[in-house]
């Protein structure tokens, strides 16, 4: 479904040149849900933007579903893949209902049966009809990350691109959006490309991931042997131990 091969991304020149994105590669097949994990400023989130055309493509080669993607990015490129971003506060437009947030990509794409096709993906996302001519502000952070995965859905995409969805939000809120999406690609088979820092995230959704650092590929593995404590490099059993968390000892009786 998606072939990233020899992807760079380049931002600025001479002093201010920053490659953040160096030659990297992956295959996702159809149906698939692949990690990209990393601590901020790996690159990660970067090639999510490339793939959208939010990002420039310095080099390199990026095809959807056997086609190489348009440049620029078309409504049959959007109709296909569609993206969540992180901040469920940031990503939708304030003084928009849910209804307007929802009815914009139909109208963009032509699409007829909106009253059919919004009840439907909010159906999807488990928020009822009720929820259809309230504000972003009158919804909880949760509340708000489902109706942004509602308006990816509502295209019938077959990709969608996660940009760290569940990071802004509670840890209780944090299971049921990552349950949401896994049901979702279950359901509709979809392909999930999530980005993510956060290893328990990646192994809970995800088959396999590619491990980044200053833009680079380090070592690409399953979750399998993930959950199994095996890594190939000093770096990604890094990120393993610090996801671990840490216990914090009790206090000596003063008494």
């Amino acid at each position: 479904m998606i072939d990233i091969r020899d992807l760079s991304v380049v931002f600025g020149s001479g002093r201010l040149r920053v490659e953040a994105v160096k030659g990297l590669s992956m295959r996702i097949a159809e149906g698939e849900s692949f990690g990209l994990v990393g601590e901020s400023g790996s690159g990660k989130s970067t090639v999510l933007r490339a793939i959208c055309g939010l990002a420039p493509v310095s080099a390199g080669t990026i095809a959807v579903a056997g086609k190489p993607v348009p440049v620029p990015r078309n409504r049959a490129f959007f109709a296909t893949v569609q993206m969540v971003f992180q901040d469920p506060y940031g990503s939708l437009h304030p003084r928009q209902t849910v209804d307007q947030i929802l009815s914009e990509p139909l109208a963009i794409h032509r699409l007829s049966d909106r009253d059919r096709r919004i009840a439907r993906a909010l159906a999807d996302v488990g928020l009822g009809s009720s929820f259809r001519f309230r504000y972003p502000h009158q919804l909880s952070g949760g509340q708000r990350q489902r109706v942004a995965i509602a308006r990816a859905l509502i295209l019938d995409p077959r990709v969608i691109l996660l940009d760290e969805p569940t990071s802004a939000l509670d840890a209780s809120v944090q299971a049921e959006i990552l349950n949401l999406l896994e049901r979702l690609r279950a359901e509709r088979r979809l392909t999930y490309i999530l980005v993510s820092h956060d290893l328990a995230v990646v192994t809970h959704l995800c088959d396999r991931l590619l491990v980044m650092r200053n833009g680079e590929t380090v070592e690409e593995t399953d979750t399998e042997h993930l959950r199994a404590g095996k890594a190939e490099t000093a770096y990604t059993r890094a990120l393993m131990k610090a996801t671990e968390g840490f216990t914090r000892a009790a206090p000596a009786s003063t008494e």
